[in-house]
């Protein structure tokens, strides 16, 4: 049975309780976000794998978690708010956390539009995530960075992009997600857990309620449900050829670092290795919908970030965490189309 726990109901400094013979022998993950995209795919894996998932979130999404085939009744749902360090130290003592995952953060164009709020929630939240594993004793902390953080450093020239390209923010959103790295190794090496950074270097995209999704993800999603419906659309779809990476694919190479017994590296790039672009998304839906009716119209790019001419190369994650993208835009569309059919009631 689940325990859903309510931290933002209770004092600063209120620990839950656990009942007598309540607690598992194994160790519990933390995963904060868990009910985000990222999140609830990562606890579906874990659960599969006989792990103990413990989910933070400031908005529990129980209908996501079935919708991606994980029955909220077996893991723990805590409600709480990452900028409260006591309750992010209440649920790793009281449910016996040894490890974490920190996905809870705001999206690149949201950091935008509230800078401030943006980098105190990504930066701070994160932050405090690196204090309680301090405090608690903690073994290792996942932190998934993005490939934004060098988006800088891409010019002509460039022959590859892996772990060892310079990092070159250029944008609120990347630089707060810099400064984590920089950080999460300060404090690794001084207070001695593991910090495990791995960069989704595609655009993510998945299905997920609208409001936590970036302008490019709500554009997907819009043909993909258009589709579904049997409906003409007309999207708005201002980028060129870009690497984007499925969901799923994300959780999959942040439960293989989570559960990785050593590592020789502590930098990973999550990525597919396929440059996509708008057309390549018609064709991948069409082919699963024949019929359906999607034009892509020209617009303004909300996040203007430099083209890159290189998907990612994530041989460091293949090699050492065993990392292999399952996704490529065909089968990411179809998996994407069962799963929001569930999610909307499509």
């Amino acid at each position: 049975m689940s325990r859903i726990v309510d931290s933002l109901t209770e004092g600063p400094f209120c620990y839950t309780e656990v009942a007598a013979g309540e607690r598992m022998a194994k160790k519990g993950i933390l995963v904060t976000g868990g009910t985000g995209l990222v999140g609830a795919y990562a606890v579906g894996m874990l659960l599969e794998r006989g792990e103990r998932p413990v989910v933070f979130d400031v908005a529990l999404n129980e209908r996501l978690l079935s919708a991606v085939g994980v029955d909220p009744n077996q893991i723990t749902l805590i409600r709480g708010d990452m900028m409260d360090l006591p309750a992010l130290i209440s649920t790793i003592r009281d449910n016996d956390c040894d490890r974490v995952i920190h996905l809870a953060a705001f999206l690149g164009e949201e950091v935008q539009r509230r800078p401030y709020s943006g980098v105190r929630l990504n930066f701070m939240g994160t932050v405090n995530v690196f204090e309680a594993a301090r405090l608690e004793k903690v073994s290792r902390v996942i932190f998934p960075s993005s490939g934004t953080v060098y988006l800088g450093s891409l010019g002509e020239g460039l022959e590859k992009i892996d772990e060892s390209i310079p990092m070159n923010p250029p944008s609120v959103y990347a630089a707060a997600k810099a400064s984590c790295e920089f950080m999460g190794r300060a404090y690794a090496k001084r207070y001695g857990f593991e910090f495990i950074c791995l960069r989704y270097t595609g655009g993510l995209y998945g299905p997920s309620p609208a409001a936590l999704k970036a302008t490019r993800e709500i554009a997907i999603q819009q043909m993909i449900r258009a589709a579904v419906k049997g409906e003409g659309a007309k999207i708005n779809w201002p980028y060129g050829p870009a690497e984007i990476l499925y969901g799923k694919d994300a959780a999959k190479g942040t439960v293989l670092a989570v559960l990785k017994d050593k590592f020789k590296d502590t930098l990973f790039h999550i990525g597919n290795g396929f440059m996509v672009s708008g057309d390549d998304i018609v064709a991948a839906i069409r082919k699963a919908f024949p019929g359906s009716r999607i034009e892509l119209a020209k617009g303004d790019n909300p996040m203007p970030y430099p083209q890159s001419r290189l998907s990612s190369d994530f041989s460091r994650a293949k090699e050492q965490l065993g990392y292999e993208p399952e996704y490529p835009i065909t089968r990411a569309v179809a998996g994407y189309a069962a799963t929001l059919k569930r999610l909307e009631d499509l």
